[in-house]
């Protein structure tokens, strides 16, 4: 079986956010936090932000164009609307960022942080519900939503498979990336899909990423056929009892079809032999694709040339010099 550990190991650092990603995105939430919180108005209602989405759950990947705020407003008053704190956020806002960097959306504010090449912060605010948050819809309503949960969700499946959980979750953005590009279903969805098919034991803990990797892609590859096929939704593993709703415009066909044909190829690939490694990674490197730092995120193994075939040994027989490099798969 082709476990590539080495290229594995070299791609889940090539999709890891960069050094640029990691000071910029908690600077901006810093500076944003400050503005928002030296508001009387916000003061007042109790804000008290935290960094939330795949930035807060940690499975962000480079490059990370934008990061989610979600603004907790501890002491809500009765009487006022969803409308109401949007538009206080985002005058505040732009008073601060001026209006060509601030854009008012249906149930958050984007901020466009200057001098962090390009990076977005998307303002979430947030009321209290019982046991659980609200957040603004699209019609002016509030909707439930237990970020903080979904998050010590994902530690507890991380430490269930022996920490390889989110460096999956990130290889598997990454495929959603080079597969979907900027259509919907967004990483998200990828990510609920994976936890899904682990709770059905679709996906099982191992010691190779190679392994996990597959059964990953065929487990999301599975629910999102039930999402397209059957009408099957995600459970909300935060709220039992309710389910994930995403984007409207999501095209789970695609999805369906996209996965389908890497989960295909990942298999493909594991089953090789070990002679094969180069053409297990060039189906691999299909799946993965490039970022903006590398052309292939998944590299070639030592001894293999671009097309996947092995390189000339200079070494001949009885010859005591050593050849270059790792003589090890993967």
């Amino acid at each position: 079986m082709a476990e590539l550990a080495t290229s594995f190991a070299t791609a889940q650092s090539n999709v890891e956010p960069s050094d640029d990603d990691w000071d910029n995105a908690p600077e901006a939430h810093d500076a944003i936090n400050k503005v928002l919180a030296a508001d009387e108005t916000l003061k007042g209602w109790g804000i008290n932000p935290i960094l939330i989405g795949s930035y807060g759950r940690r499975v962000s990947i480079r490059r990370v164009y934008d990061i989610d705020m979600f603004c907790r407003l501890d002491d809500y008053p009765e009487g006022v609307s969803a409308q109401d704190v949007l538009d206080q956020v985002y005058a505040v806002l732009v008073a601060e960022y001026h209006k060509d960097a601030v854009t008012l959306e249906d149930r958050s504010v984007t901020v466009l942080v200057p001098d962090a090449d390009g990076l977005y912060v998307d303002v979430v605010p947030a009321r209290k519900s019982g046991t659980v948050w609200e957040i603004p819809t699209d019609d002016g309503d509030w909707v439930v939503t237990n970020p903080v949960v979904m998050s010590e969700l994902k530690e507890a499946k991380n430490a269930n498979f022996d920490e390889m959980y989110v460096p999956c979750v990130k290889l598997l953005r990454q495929a959603r990336r080079n597969l979907l590009g900027t259509a919907k279903p967004g990483g998200f969805a990828v990510e609920m899909a994976l936890y899904t098919a682990c709770d059905e034991a679709q996906v099982n803990p191992s010691a190779s990423m190679a392994e996990l990797f597959t059964t990953a892609l065929e487990g999301v590859a599975d629910v999102f056929r039930r999402m397209a096929d059957e009408g099957f939704a995600i459970p909300d593993p935060s709220m039992p009892g309710e389910e994930m709703t995403f984007d409207p415009d999501a095209d789970f066909d695609t999805a369906r079809d996209k996965f389908t044909t890497a989960a295909a190829d990942a298999r493909e690939a594991y089953a090789m032999d070990e002679d094969q490694a180069g053409k297990a990674a060039l189906l691999l490197q299909g799946i993965l694709g490039s970022n903006d730092d590398f052309e292939n995120v998944f590299p070639m193994p030592s001894g293999y040339d671009d097309d996947g075939n092995r390189t000339t040994s200079d070494r001949s027989a009885g010859s005591r010099s050593a050849t270059a490099g790792t003589l090890r798969f993967g």
